[in-house]
Formats: structure tokens, sequence, C-alpha cells
């Protein structure tokens, strides 16, 4: 029985941890044996899934910190894979710069787009503590690319990317998508909306509040769509994490949407299938993923979706959307007026979006991973 070990020390939040909860989920557990290194932070999250195929290793001196991580990999990590009898080790948050052991396999992954993106880091403030760690994370990863004897990207558009430095990345590499939790598909129930909302006549973009995801341009098409007297409201469903969400909320304020524009906040995940179900339609306004995971959640509500037509968003929804520029204010505005008055695109929209959901699937995902990870050679 091959084992697989997997850096989760990263996985503290979001897509991250999201990925390392479906591998566990759907791995066909009967053939392989997974040893996940965690993070004292993530510890209970994933002990979860312990089971007689998934154990976990609690990192306690590499939890301490980024440089305690980097040193626990460095120097302790070559040995513990030593020691734990590991076939391969999935590095799957991207950063893979520990030597290797004879005998086993190194694999990585690319989920951060930011960092190869110089139009999206220039949308942070010029000196800032996030600027400067997307630049460096970029020669990180690149290193790590080159280290690695396996790679999985999932997306064409990020594998075509780091192409543009690593000219050779076909030899040792592979595009495997992320999957759709099938609760998204299967969900039958409905979503508790606020007084003011009803079902069926909101617009509705969730998505964490950031610099690449565009809110701040949604609200100025809003504002054009006011003027137009258009009497659909934005709801915005998402985290803030930084001065961006704060600034995005005070301009709501400022420009007099409160009642055309609605920030929920965060809504649990559980809840987002429902909640999507209910709107009238569905944005994404992104201009910087490496797989849109909330674009997927989004095509399976059988809605007309908005999407930005940023790559790699094109590449996930193809015809199942109507495409705008985000940073082109106007873009979206036009798009939707002339939605809304063609019903027939709408329900062709609609069924387009189911049938683009169902080519994503976890189960499909994770087996395609562990089968390249364990192969001896290239795919």
């Amino acid at each position: 029985m091959k084992k697989i070990v997997i850096n989760a020390l990263s996985a503290l939040r979001g897509g991250g941890q999201t990925y390392i909860i479906n591998f566990l989920k759907h791995l066909p557990q009967e053939k392989y044996q997974i040893l996940l290194v965690v993070n004292s932070k993530n510890k209970k999250l994933f002990s979860t899934y312990i089971n007689k195929n998934i154990t976990i290793y609690e990192a306690k001196s590499a939890s301490k910190s980024i440089i305690h991580r980097f040193i626990w990999e460095q120097f302790e990590l070559p040995k513990f894979l030593k020691s734990s009898d590991a076939n391969i080790y999935y590095a799957s948050g991207g950063i893979m710069l520990t030597k290797m052991p004879k005998g086993i396999i190194s694999a990585t992954a690319l989920r951060n787009m930011l960092p190869f993106d110089e139009r999206e880091r220039k949308r942070f403030p010029l000196v800032s503590y996030i600027r400067f760690k997307l630049w460096l994370l970029r020669f990180i990863f690149l290193s790590s690319y080159k280290r690695s004897d396996k790679i999985v990207f999932i997306s064409e558009y990020s594998k075509s990317i780091v192409k543009e430095y690593l000219p050779n990345i076909d030899k040792k590499s592979i595009v495997i998508p992320h999957g759709l939790n099938k609760q998204f598909l299967e969900n039958k129930n409905t979503f508790n909306l606020p007084d003011g909302l009803e079902k069926n006549k909101f617009y509705l973009y969730v998505s964490i509040l950031d610099v690449y995801k565009a809110q701040k341009e949604m609200i100025k098409e809003w504002k054009i769509l006011k003027k137009e007297n258009f009497s659909y409201p934005l709801v915005l469903v998402g985290p803030k994490y930084n001065e961006y969400g704060e600034e995005v909320v005070d301009l709501i304020k400022n420009e007099n949407l409160e009642n055309d524009i609605i920030y929920l906040g965060k809504v649990d995940y559980e809840k987002l299938p429902s909640l999507y179900k209910s709107s009238r339609a569905l944005i994404f306004a992104s201009s910087c993923e490496c797989c849109p995971n909330i674009l997927l959640e989004k095509l399976s509500a059988s809605k007309p979706i908005l999407c930005s037509d940023i790559q790699p968003m094109p590449e996930f929804a193809e015809d199942a959307a109507v495409y705008f520029n985000p940073y082109k204010i106007g873009s979206l505005s036009k798009r939707i007026i002339e939605l809304e008055k063609n019903e027939v695109q709408r329900e062709e929209l609609s069924k387009k979006a189911h049938n683009q959901a169902l080519k994503f699937d976890w189960d499909e995902t994770i087996s395609k991973t562990i089968n390249y990870l364990i192969k001896k050679e290239g795919k």
C-alpha cells in the first residue's frame, strides 16, 4: 500500500482547506494510506477525517510561525519522511523546497495565481506586506516547480503562465481541475432571506472582499443601473480580511446605495447552495484565479451567470455564462440590461450552467490526482 504524506501546514482557511478536506473525503481508501502533516491551528478540523487509512501528525514547532515552518521543512521534514516510510510527498500548498530523501517522489501544485499576475499585484499598495509577499512567492513557487518531480495544475491557464518561465514544464505536470461538492447539485433546502429581499428578485455576488474580486467596480455598476431605474438589488456575500472590505462597505454608504446593495457578510458554507438558488442571477467578477471554485458552485444553481471575461473563468464556464470586463465600467450593467430583456436567453443560460457543473466531480479529481502521484514517471 502506497503511503502519501501531504503537507497541510499552510491550509489555514479558504481554498487550501477545502482542497485537503475533499482529498480526504473522496480518497479511494482501500488502496492508499495518507499521512497528513497538520498545523496546531487546523488539527481539530482535519482530525475529523482520521480512519484506518488516514492519520495525522501535528508539527508543533512548524506551527509557531512561517519561519519555524521553513526551518522544520528544511531540516526535520526529510527525516520525518524517511522514518514514516513515505513513498510520495505532496506539498499541495505550492511550496516544495525540501530536499527529498532517496526513493521518495515529490509533488506540488499551483493554487495561487496572484504571484504570477503583475497587473493584479499592482492593485495592492506599493509599500505593503502583501505585495512584497506575492513578489517573493513567485520566486519560491518557481523554485519549487524546478525541484519537484511532479506538479499538479488546476487549470490550463495557470499551466500556460508558468510555462512562460519554465518551458519544459509539460514533462512533469498535469492539469486536474477541482471538483464540485455534490451538496450544491443535490440541495433542496431554502435560504431564509433577510427582510427586504425576495426570492428571484436580487442579483448575488459571493466571494471574499478583496481587490482582485472587483466589488468596488460592482458598486459603480449598480450606481449606473440605479439611474436606469433598475429594480433588483445586488447582494454581496463574503468575509472581510483587509482594508478593502471596509472600503467596500463605506463606498456603499457614501454612494447612498444602502437600499440597492446589501452586504450580508460571511454566510455559512452549507447555506450557500440554497442562497444561490434564491437569486435571480449570479455574478462572478474575479480577475485572478487558478480554479474558480465559487464559479463552479454557482454553475450548479441553474441560474443565469454574469462572469468576468478574464481567464481562467471562460475556461471553466465555457458558453454557460454571459461575460463582461470587470474593470470596464458599464460592461456589466450593459450585459444585465440585455439579459433582462431576453427571457429565452436566461432560460438557456440556466440549463447550460447546470450541465456545465456536471463536468466537475471531486471523486474524479482525487482519483486522477492519486493515479498521477503514484506513477513512477511522467503522467
